[in-house]
C-alpha cells in the first residue's frame, strides 16, 4: 500500500471526504463531494477517486451502495499528510487563562480546572497527566500531633503539590521530642528530589541521634511508600458528558471502560510509549484496548520549571483533529504562563 501514489486531486478528495465525515458522521457520496466541494468535476471522475482511495485501504464503504467514510489508515494519512499544524488562537483564549489564573493559588485545583476546561471547550474528555519523575523538590516538611500516638507527616514540594501521611505509632512522642525530629528530617532532607531521598534516606539519616526512634524507622524501611506523590495526584479528568453526544459513547459500560483506562494503567509509561515528537495522535486500533477501536487520542506535553505533564483529548475517530491540536497548543501556552 503506497500513499506516496496519491495525485492532488485524491488527497483533496480524502481531505473532504474525511472532513466531511468528521463534521456530519455520515457516510459521504459523490454526489455530495461534487455538489458541496468539487463542482468542476465530473461524477465518474469523482467516483474513480474514491474507487482508488477505497482499493489502497484509505476509504471504506459500510455497505455496497453506501458513500464512503474513513479507514484508520485514512485518518492516519489524512493526520500525517493533510493537516498542518496551526498558530491560530482559539476564540476562548483569554476567558481560559483568566479562569486558570484565578485557580493557581493551588495546584491540584489549577490541574483539575484545566482538565475541566479541555473537555468543555474541545466538547471531548479532557485529560491531565503529571509525569511521575516530575522535578518535585522538598522544600517543606512538617510533624504535627494528631494524639499522643498518631502523627500526621506533611510535605510540601516546589512545584506546589502538598502530601499528607499518617503515621500510628507504637509509642507515644511529646511535642518537643517531635520537634527535634522534625527540624533533623529537615536538616537532612529539604531541597532533594522525592527520587534522592527514596535512594539515600537511611544513609542521611543513620548518624543522626534520632534514628532509632520509631518515625524515623517508619521512613527509613518504606521511603518509597511514603515519599512520593500518590497515583490521585498524577491524573486529572474533565467530565465525561461531552461523550454522550457522540454515539460511539451512547454504550454505559464504554464509559465505565473509559474510566478505568485511565486510572489503572501507568500513564508515564502509556504515553511514552504511544507517544513521541513525530506522533501526537493514536487512533483507532493503535490505541491498544479493543474497547476504543472507535477513538482518537490527541496528545501534546507542556513543561515548566515546576512541573511537566502532558495533556490529552480523547474522543470519537472523527474528532476534528485539527482544531483540537490548536486547542491543545493553546492549553499548554496558557498553563505554562500560569504555574
Amino acid at each position: 500500500m503506497n500513499m506516496m501514489l496519491l495525485n492532488q486531486r485524491e488527497k483533496d478528495i480524502l481531505k473532504k471526504t474525511i472532513e466531511d465525515f468528521i463534521s456530519l458522521g455520515s457516510p459521504v457520496s459523490s454526489q455530495r463531494l461534487h455538489k458541496q466541494y468539487f463542482n468542476q468535476l465530473s461524477s465518474a471522475t469523482i467516483r474513480n477517486s474514491l474507487a482508488n482511495l477505497e482499493k489502497i485501504g484509505l476509504l471504506k464503504s459500510i455497505h455496497r451502495s453506501s458513500g464512503k467514510i474513513p479507514t484508520d489508515n485514512g485518518y492516519r494519512y489524512y493526520v500525517d499528510t493533510l493537516i498542518a499544524e496551526s498558530s491560530k488562537t482559539i476564540q476562548e483564549y483569554d476567558n481560559i487563562a483568566q479562569k486558570l489564573s484565578e485557580a493557581s493559588d493551588s495546584l491540584e485545583d489549577l490541574l483539575q480546572a484545566t482538565a475541566y476546561m479541555l473537555g468543555k471547550i474541545s466538547r471531548l474528555f479532557g485529560i491531565v497527566v503529571i509525569s511521575k519523575h516530575q522535578k518535585n523538590i522538598l522544600n517543606e516538611i512538617e510533624l504535627i500531633h494528631l494524639s499522643s500516638d498518631r502523627i500526621m507527616l506533611v510535605l510540601g514540594m516546589n512545584s506546589g503539590f502538598i502530601r499528607s501521611i499518617v503515621l500510628n505509632l507504637e509509642v507515644t512522642i511529646d511535642d518537643f521530642l517531635l520537634k527535634v525530629i522534625n527540624q533533623g528530617l529537615k536538616d537532612r532532607l529539604l531541597g532533594l528530589t522525592l527520587d534522592e531521598i527514596q535512594a539515600s534516606i537511611e544513609e542521611r539519616l543513620k548518624e543522626s541521634k534520632y534514628f532509632d526512634h520509631e518515625i524515623v524507622q517508619i521512613l527509613v524501611q518504606d521511603p518509597g511508600k511514603h515519599f512520593i506523590l500518590s497515583a490521585e495526584k498524577l491524573i486529572y479528568t474533565s467530565s465525561f458528558y461531552q461523550l454522550l453526544d457522540y454515539p460511539e459513547f451512547h454504550e454505559v459500560n464504554k464509559l465505565k471502560t473509559l474510566m478505568s483506562f485511565f486510572h489503572d494503567k501507568s500513564m508515564e509509561e502509556y504515553i511514552n510509549k504511544n507517544f513521541s515528537d513525530n506522533n501526537n495522535v493514536i487512533i483507532g486500533k493503535e490505541i491498544g484496548d479493543s474497547n476504543f477501536n472507535n477513538c482518537s487520542i490527541v496528545c501534546k506535553p507542556f513543561e515548566n520549571h515546576n512541573i511537566n505533564g502532558q495533556m490529552l483529548v480523547l474522543g470519537p475517530k472523527r474528532l476534528p483533529y485539527k482544531n483540537i491540536k490548536t486547542i491543545l497548543t493553546n492549553f499548554t501556552e496558557i498553563i505554562n504562563n500560569v504555574i
